[in-house]
């Protein structure tokens, strides 16, 4: 099998690289960045002889289409803005491939291609991270337990520091991201409509597995209620996410939201055009890197779903937490990544064109793939009866 990791020496991505150098049946791995140096950097960390480093620019849509005819899937994990310049990319090189997801609006954007990427043969398989990805998987596992689903509802995003680490910082996303998630409108199933909320709302402070315990979530813009709302079925009439957002993160963004830097709008500067957010995204994203390398880190979700079962009012509330190495890169989203990469490899995954987690892989199999990277699962059953 041959996979190419686009941004493979990313935050997320070096955990899936890691993990797919690992399989026996993966005979060549290649990250595909635009930064060699600093993946050339990571890949000599790993050792073994499967790995190596290409030049790849995702804005270069020729090349990109030229270099992905090479291998057997693509794995993206390039920023979720890029997610339909890249599955155009693929369907035009006929090659399966899947990403971590493109939050709202670029998850309806990918489905649309469904006929595209049909015609092409080949699977596209979106949102297959931590969340979305495993949520949407226990979202499934929950739902096949009970004969009609009302509610399903995820809280994301938890961590602690490992004994003796330094302290966590940010909200365990890209900054890209978490700039989005402060200025965008996150989406809910509700009565099943779908409804957009106003950014950083819907405060709720959530008991995570220890040794992370309470912490404060908030709405958020992932694409797990709208493809629950589509794929689940059985009545399910809402769904919802929150996600871990930190004070201090908070507290530290605000200023530059409030002062108009996420605009993205050009202005004018000494005789040149520039986007406030591309230049902010520039100068985070920097100092970013220099901390993520450092220490370990416990990350954990809960999540639940609430329906019936013979006639009785079932709640099944599901847990699953990971502690890792920093400098591994984010394990609690990569290694999900990497398991589904290789279903699709592998064959489990046989449905063509557009599909999600929750419609595309059998639970079961996935939750024991990646129990046996050092993923904990829990699973706490309750009955209401009627006296």
């Amino acid at each position: 099998m041959k996979i190419l990791v686009l941004g493979g020496a990313g935050i997320v991505g070096k955990a899936i690289t890691k993990d797919l150098l690992g399989q026996s049946d993966v005979s060549m791995v290649v990250i595909g960045d635009i930064n060699v140096k600093r993946a050339e950097k990571y890949l000599a960390t790993l050792g073994g002889s499967k790995g190596s480093v290409q030049r790849v620019d995702v804005n270069d849509h020729d090349n990109l289409i030229k270099t992905m005819k090479n291998f057997d899937v693509i794995a993206s994990c390039v920023y979720y803005g890029m997610v339909i310049p890249i599955t155009k990319a693929a369907i035009a090189a006929r090659v399966h491939y899947a990403d971590l997801g493109g939050f709202v609006t670029g998850t309806k954007a990918q489905s649309e291609m469904d006929d595209e990427i049909k015609k092409a043969g080949i699977t596209v398989l979106h949102g297959c991270g931590s969340g979305p990805g495993l949520t949407n998987v226990m979202a499934r596992y929950g739902a096949d337990k009970l004969d009609r689903v009302d509610e399903i509802h995820i809280r994301a995003g938890a961590t602690a520091p490992s004994p003796g680490s330094p302290q966590v910082k940010g909200a365990g996303m890209t900054i890209q991201t978490v700039l989005d998630e402060f200025t965008m409108h996150p989406v809910i199933l509700d009565n099943g409509e779908y409804k957009e909320l106003p950014p950083i709302t819907g405060r709720e402070v959530v008991k995570f597995p220890d040794p992370m315990g309470e912490q404060v979530c908030y709405y958020s813009r992932h694409s797990e209620p709208w493809t629950l709302g589509r794929y689940i079925g059985k009545g399910l009439k809402h769904a919802d996410i929150k996600v871990v957002f930190p004070q201090e993160e908070l507290d530290k963004l605000s200023p530059f939201i409030e002062s108009g830097l996420t605009s993205r709008e050009p202005i004018d500067f000494k005789g040149q055009s520039i986007v406030p957010r591309e230049f902010l995204d520039r100068v985070l994203v920097v100092k970013e890197q220099e901390e993520e390398e450092q220490g370990s880190e416990f990350c954990g979700t809960v999540q639940w779903v609430i329906g019936e079962k013979d006639n009785e009012r079932i709640k099944i509330t599901h847990t699953f937490s990971v502690e890792h190495e920093k400098r591994w890169g984010n394990t609690k989203t990569g290694v999900p990544f990497s398991v589904g990469i290789l279903m699709i490899g592998r064959g489990e995954i046989t449905k063509r064109g557009f599909t999600v987690p929750e419609e595309a892989i059998d639970p079961s199999r996935f939750i024991e793939e990646i129990k046996k990277r050092g993923f904990v699962f829990t699973e706490k059953e309750e009955r209401f009866k009627t006296l």
